[in-house]
């Protein structure tokens, strides 16, 4: 069995659990936060944000209607200052669709012949932001905006999104009835993903 010396200090990095994003399928797509925010607090998904949190909320009591939990790493809880308890968070809407991603994230899909692009995060860090986000296939050569490659279930664009933390990679699924629900927010259909950092 090896020894490790003393004298080599030895780092723990906690790792993320990761979070489950929702966002409108179309990347332009948005609506102020504190509409969207009444609409889910009205809906029973959120509960009235604690003082000084924005847009930030405990989970409402009908959270289990809308979020299939499988596992047991998530907490509950209305103590969003506690480490580890779910909290809900509205994001946006920004001036431009951003790319939402984290080391989970797999490289997306070709719109046009569907193979996925290894280099996609060499083409991330060398692009602006909006509409210059144009992504280059080596397969097909096809050129177009991030947002419109297939980044299945880890990693993807929007101006709004909901964002419930901590949430590992499948362990927390929207249910129909959220999907139905934010249907009804008249942005048209949404899509969740989810990303550890």
């Amino acid at each position: 069995m090896p020894m490790i010396s003393p004298s080599i200090p030895t780092i723990s990095r906690r790792l993320h659990n990761g979070r489950l994003l929702l966002t409108p399928e179309d990347p332009m797509a948005a609506i102020p936060g504190q509409s969207l925010s009444g609409q889910l607090l009205d809906a029973g998904l959120i509960a009235t944000a604690a003082p000084g949190n924005g847009m930030r909320f405990a989970s409402g009591k009908r959270l289990f209607e809308y979020i299939g939990f499988t596992g047991c790493a998530v907490q509950f809880g209305s103590a969003l200052d506690q480490t580890g308890r779910l909290a809900i968070e509205i994001e946006g809407p920004l001036d431009a669709p951003v790319l939402r991603y984290g080391r989970n994230s797999r490289p997306p899909r070709c719109a046009q012949c569907q193979r996925p692009l290894p280099t996609w995060r060499e083409q991330i860090e060398q692009t602006n932001s909006g509409d210059e986000r144009l992504l280059h296939c080596l397969g097909c050569g096809a050129e177009a905006p991030g947002w419109s490659w297939n980044w299945g279930r880890h990693g993807g664009f929007g101006r709004l999104f909901v964002n419930l933390e901590p949430v590992f990679p499948g362990e927390g699924r929207p249910l129909p009835a959220l999907l139905t629900l934010l249907a009804q927010v008249e942005l048209g259909p949404w899509r969740y993903f989810y990303v550890q950092d």
